[in-house]
């Protein structure tokens, strides 16, 4: 048997698996575990969406409404809501162009089932690594635009080269840098200008505040160029629930023939219980309840903030972004930090090495956590003995 040789390209283990095996691991009576690590939400669902999906349980108990396979692109009801949120942005995305999936993280890998393989793709770095790492194991030629503390973690692309596909994520994760409608639009350009393709990741929108896009489509002539990508799960509180949804435009003619053959032969959708939770999120009292707790998770970034401040430590100052992107003292690699944090404080960082190019010499946390555990790691801060 011949086993897909493109898994030597990869880490042996995937960074946020290793990141809560050596959580796991760890005892220290004086100091219980705070996981700033992994980027999992920490507060429930809320109640209007926990009905709603107990209220479609219920429907699946009666003969007359019960459901069985749902439409692999999606329920009409809730891809009408979504494209009704993106035309109050001002785009004229259209239901027919959004279809309905589990989550964000796949579907980067699984886009590119629509495109040749052994194709050159680009990447703005440092990146989530799934992206990255699904066109690895695809064969395909990975290369980075990296960004950096000069460029505020926003590259532009290059001058002299052409790729088939491009991955641009606003606000970036884990960087927390946002494009601005400038920034997009010289990418737009780009695309247009080599016939490539971009995936956008926008599942950390509900994140942006003042002038920054939500959404690539606010861009004109992204319609032409750019799939989109987007989760619940970071708004709603979706991780363990899975749903999100890709959007195709129909100017992407063959992308989204395709993309619907794909679903058909290799997705039996997403089940009625998650997207009638899903759909609360249009909900006027949900959106309020969202934004308060966006709201919530960014006051958790302004305490980790003012913590690493009092060390001297650089960080990435946005305000768009449920993460703190900061750097690691002098003569410390990303992982002995992140490996000191853990063992001297009981605090769960990720290493900047995760994210691939561009990452080493920083580390990552999360402020998807509670209050009292955004406090406490800021408290534990205070004792870090840095050289």
């Amino acid at each position: 048997m011949k086993y897909n040789k493109n898994f030597d390209r990869l880490e042996n283990e995937y960074i946020f698996t290793k990141i809560r095996s050596s959580a796991s691991e760890y005892s220290n009576s004086s100091y219980p575990l705070i996981d700033l690590g992994v980027g999992d939400v920490k507060l429930p669902l809320f109640k209007k969406t926990v009905d709603a999906m107990k209220d479609a349980c219920q429907e699946m108990a009666c003969e007359k409404s019960f459901r069985g396979y749902p439409p692999a692109v999606g329920y009409g009801f809730l891809r009408d809501k979504i494209a009704i949120n993106y035309q109050n942005l001002g785009t004229d995305v259209s239901a027919d162009e959004v279809f309905i999936t589990d989550g964000a993280k796949g579907q980067l890998g699984n886009v590119l089932e629509l495109f040749d393989s052994n194709i050159n793709v680009l990447f703005e770095s440092p990146c989530y690594p799934a992206g990255a790492e699904s066109n690895l194991l695809r064969g395909n030629n990975v290369d980075f635009c990296v960004g950096n503390e000069q460029n505020g973690f926003i590259p532009y692309p290059p001058t002299d080269i052409s790729y088939d596909l491009i991955y641009l994520c606003s606000p970036c994760n884990p960087t927390g840098a946002v494009m601005s409608k400038k920034d997009l639009k010289i990418w737009v350009n780009y695309a247009l200008s080599i016939g490539a393709i971009i995936v956008f990741d926008s599942a950390y929108s509900e994140f942006v505040s003042g002038d920054f896009p939500r959404s690539i489509y606010q861009i004109e002539g992204a319609k032409n160029c750019a799939i989109e990508i987007n989760s619940f799960s970071k708004s709603l509180g979706f991780t363990g629930i899975r749903c999100g949804y890709t959007v195709i435009p129909r100017q992407l003619e063959i992308p989204q023939k395709l993309y619907k053959q794909w679903l058909g032969r290799r997705f039996n959708g997403v089940s009625y219980v998650s997207q009638r939770g899903a759909e609360t999120f249009f909900d006027t009292e949900i959106r309020k309840a969202v934004e308060k707790r966006i709201k919530f998770y960014k006051t958790n970034v302004e305490i980790l903030k003012i913590a690493l401040k009092n060390l001297n430590l650089w960080y990435n100052n946005t305000v768009c972004s449920p993460y703190v992107f900061a750097k690691t003292p002098i003569g410390e690699t990303s992982q002995e930090f992140c490996q000191k944090l853990l063992l001297s404080l009981g605090i769960v960082a990720t290493p900047g090495s995760g994210f691939l190019r561009g990452g080493e010499g920083y580390f990552r946390l999360s402020a998807f956590c509670s209050r009292e555990d955004a406090l406490n790691a800021s408290d534990r801060l205070k004792h870090l003995s840095i050289d």
